[in-house]
């Protein structure tokens, strides 16, 4: 029975994430309607609710915290990242931004939904992770990503406008979007929480690893995880410090930014798809 009920009320959160995504494009896309803006903001916190919901009723089913499964981890990869755009277009300039941070999200949730539909009925591997300080250092990762995730959605908007401007198309779409100086700044903030959140995740992990190196094995810190995380945080901390000192800023902040997150994610997805065994710390390649 619990079951039944932690499928539904997942389902129901992805088909929220799915109609909030329309509603964004059909804003952006369409005659100029804030209600479908609003509907789209209200039905993405409906669908983060659910997903939130579908963690904890696993949870209380198992015993286990939801981290390690391809499917808990993108519900709750999917969750933060849906609270996080809920949170930056709370300001009513930025909740066009909804429309560029919304239909990518709905891919990945039903890529999600697709992995659920094995997994959920399996409970979560345990690997050590009913310690409360894994499960904040998985907690605090996941954040990171869904900061960067937006802030590579960010970029995307800010490419949009910045060649619609080149190209003098200032009115429609250009309209309904925040300025370029408006977008700039959301996307350094983004990055000015998301990279040192991630870089003390990351300190946390080689701690625990350091106290703890019985449950990991010989060779965790060649993990792909490992690898790929190392990699995200060089991205993030270079262009942190780059756009600070006024070297990278504007279009090329936003490309790099974009191009390097989709590298990541893009990576990421086929690691949990392929079900690379080593792409967490206690597999063996």
């Amino acid at each position: 029975m619990t079951i039944i009920i932690t499928y539904t009320i997942f389902f129901l959160g992805i088909v929220m994430l799915v109609a909030a995504a329309g509603a964004a494009l059909g804003y952006l896309w369409g005659p100029n309607n804030d209600r479908l803006l609003r509907l789209a903001a209200r039905a993405t916190f409906a669908g983060a609710v659910c997903l939130f919901i579908t963690s904890w009723l696993r949870l209380l089913a198992w015993h286990v915290v939801p981290v390690m499964s391809g499917a808990d981890s993108l519900n709750l990869f999917v969750m933060l990242v849906a609270i996080t755009a809920f949170a930056v277009c709370a300001k009513p300039r930025r909740q066009a931004l909804l429309s560029f941070y919304l239909p990518p999200l709905a891919l990945i949730a039903l890529l999600c939904a697709m992995l659920a539909v094995q997994e959920f009925r399996q409970p979560p591997a345990e690997k050590e992770f009913s310690r409360l300080f894994l499960v904040i250092h998985v907690s605090m990762a996941f954040l990171a990503y869904a900061l960067f995730f937006v802030a590579s959605m960010t970029s995307a908007a800010y490419a949009f406008q910045a060649r619609r401007l080149k190209n003098r198309q200032t009115t429609g779409l250009f309209q309904k979007l925040p300025s370029l100086e408006n977008l700039d700044h959301t996307l350094f903030r983004l990055i000015k929480i998301g990279y040192p959140l991630f870089a003390i995740t990351l300190v946390l992990g080689l701690l625990y690893a350091w106290k703890t190196p019985d449950p990991l094995s010989s060779t965790w810190w060649l993990s792909p995880k490992i690898l790929l995380s190392l990699v995200m945080v060089l991205l993030y901390g270079g262009s942190y410090h780059a756009r600070a000192l006024g070297l990278l800023r504007g279009p090329k902040l936003a490309y790099l930014v974009f191009g390097g997150f989709t590298v990541l994610l893009v990576t990421y997805l086929v690691m949990v798809v392929l079900q690379v065994t080593n792409y967490n710390f206690y597999g063996t390649a």
